[in-house]
C-alpha cells in the first residue's frame, strides 16, 4: 500500500510539472527522481555500543573460522603422515 502511494505521489509530481511546463523529458526525470528519493533508505544512526557489539561478534566469528581452518590443516597433515606410515609398512 505504501509502495503504491509513493508511486502515485511521484506520478502526481511529474504530471503537475508536465502541466506547468509541457516538457515531457523533465517530467519523466522528475518521476524517476522522486521514485529514487522515496525508495532509498536513509542511513540509520548506529549507537557506539551496538557498533562495538557487532565488531566483537565479527572478531569472534573470524577467530572461530581461523581455528577451524587450523584444525582442518592439522587433521590433513596427520592423515597424510598416517598414509605415508602405512605406505612405508606395506613396502617392507
Amino acid at each position: 500500500m505504501i509502495i503504491a502511494l509513493k508511486v502515485i505521489i511521484s506520478l502526481g509530481i511529474a504530471m503537475i510539472w508536465y502541466k506547468l511546463t509541457s516538457n515531457q523529458e523533465v517530467a519523466i526525470f522528475f518521476f524517476v527522481l522522486m521514485l529514487v528519493i522515496f525508495f532509498i533508505r536513509p542511513i540509520a544512526y548506529q549507537s557506539p555500543t551496538e557498533r562495538q557489539e557487532y565488531l566483537e561478534k565479527f572478531k569472534r566469528s573470524r577467530e572461530r573460522q581461523m581455528n577451524l581452518e587450523r584444525m582442518r590443516k592439522e587433521e590433513k597433515k596427520k592423515s597424510l603422515e598416517e598414509k605415508k606410515k602405512r605406505m612405508g609398512v606395506k613396502d617392507e
